[in-house]
């Protein structure tokens, strides 16, 4: 039939008109027909439309709108075509009350991309613009426990609803797992500065035929190295090289600031029943160290033991001041200033001129005393005869010479 409109078809009913059977055809075509139409608006005020056949809407005005839905007299949300007039998809929009009308929900026609609460265009498949009073997702399990949250901080919390970091996960599994794309590609983490330069670190697992973790620098794109290696197979540790063919093998030099503990004293090279005290010796200690280890300390770093045996020679330094020779501990009898030390040193101008002294203070009370039990003292002689035997001459007085 042809449309018109509801005003034309009461002018052909109006009093004194002779409607023509057409007419009459037009006007039965113009109301709705349940077995025809499939729409049924059963009584009752609150049995909502029946529709049963396929609904076509024609989208009107510059934003294509479809639907509007009202409480009373005022309109809560719509759906139209458009959104902004010109962004083509399906939108459906909340107005509030005194505010312009904000899309909850808009579905790209050109690509598909969803959007949630955005006021521009979806720029990935789900596209979510948060609040800064609500979080942006959150997926919850059956018994309501959060599986997966971004808070309105944007922080990501896996297991956990209350991340603290960039990214917390909180599980009793393992929780992160890292592959390679291929069987032999490498899983690497990348720890970099927050700069165009590519300055930091990889923590890198390479597979075969490697089967080694490393930790590697980069500066400016460029790999420093491979600082810390660790072998899968072995266990060994590598610092400074990526083939240890010990537990700890460190390439370069080694500064401990605090001392290391081995183990106790031992005179095997098990170590058996011994506890963690100090550096073993003999036979057990080329368990741990070369043989050529150099043992030095220096005004903030000392080296000490509860014993020590040394196969060779001790050279303490020369010099007439404390930090020089041999020191033995002060005040042994809980005295006061009480020392006693060896020293060698030069004494006056010429280099040709030194001295041996044996020394104690700092009263009358502390004394040097040469105990030889049974045996004799020599001055000047390796072979005394007497208790004390002297090779030369005895002055007894001033410090003159004794001619």
């Amino acid at each position: 039939m042809v449309q018109k409109k509801r005003s034309q078809l009461k002018q052909l009913f109006k009093t004194g008109k002779k409607p023509s059977q057409q007419d009459f055809a037009d006007f039965i075509d113009s109301t709705l027909n349940i077995k025809d139409d499939g729409i049924e608006n059963p009584a009752g005020a609150d049995t909502p439309l029946k529709i049963t056949a396929p609904l076509k809407i024609t989208a009107q005005g510059t934003d294509e709108k479809l639907l509007d839905f009202y409480a009373g007299d005022t309109k809560t949300w719509s759906i139209n075509q458009k959104r902004d007039g010109n962004k083509v998809g399906l939108n459906i929009s909340h107005s509030a009350s005194g505010e312009v009308s904000k899309s909850k929900l808009f579905i790209d026609s050109s690509n598909g991309n969803v959007g949630l609460s955005i006021d521009h265009q979806p720029t990935a498949k789900l596209h979510i613009q948060q609040t800064c009073h609500e979080d942006a997702l959150r997926i919850a399990g059956e018994l309501k426990d959060t599986i997966f949250l971004i808070n309105k901080y944007g922080k990501v919390g896996i297991g956990t609803d209350c991340p603290e970091a960039k990214l917390e996960i909180k599980g009793n599994e393992p929780v992160l797992k890292i592959w390679g794309q291929g069987d032999n590609d490498n899983a690497t983490i990348q720890l970099r500065e927050s700069t165009a330069a590519n300055w930091g670190f990889d923590l890198k697992y390479i597979g075969n035929p490697d089967n080694k973790f490393y930790i590697e620098s980069y500066s400016d794109c460029v790999s420093k190295g491979k600082h810390l290696t660790i072998d899968r197979e072995s266990g060994n540790v590598g610092i400074g090289t990526t083939c240890p063919d010990a537990k700890l093998e460190v390439k370069g030099n080694l500064k401990l600031c605090y001392g290391v503990a081995v183990n106790a004293f031992s005179c095997d090279g098990t170590l058996k029943g011994c506890s963690d005290l100090a550096i073993p010796t003999e036979k057990a200690i080329k368990t741990y160290a070369d043989t050529k280890a150099l043992l030095n300390g220096s005004v903030s770093e000392d080296f000490s033991a509860k014993n020590l045996t040394v196969n060779g020679v001790i050279k303490p330094s020369a010099g007439n001041r404390e930090n020089h020779g041999i020191l033995f501990t002060k005040e042994p009898g809980y005295g006061s200033k009480d020392a006693a030390w060896i020293r060698y040193y030069r004494c006056g101008n010429s280099g040709e001129n030194t001295t041996l002294e044996i020394g104690t203070s700092n009263d009358c009370d502390d004394h040097i005393a040469l105990m030889p039990r049974k045996g004799n003292v020599g001055i000047g002689t390796t072979n005394p005869r007497a208790k004390l035997s002297i090779n030369g001459g005895l002055h007894v007085g001033g410090d003159s010479d004794p001619g």
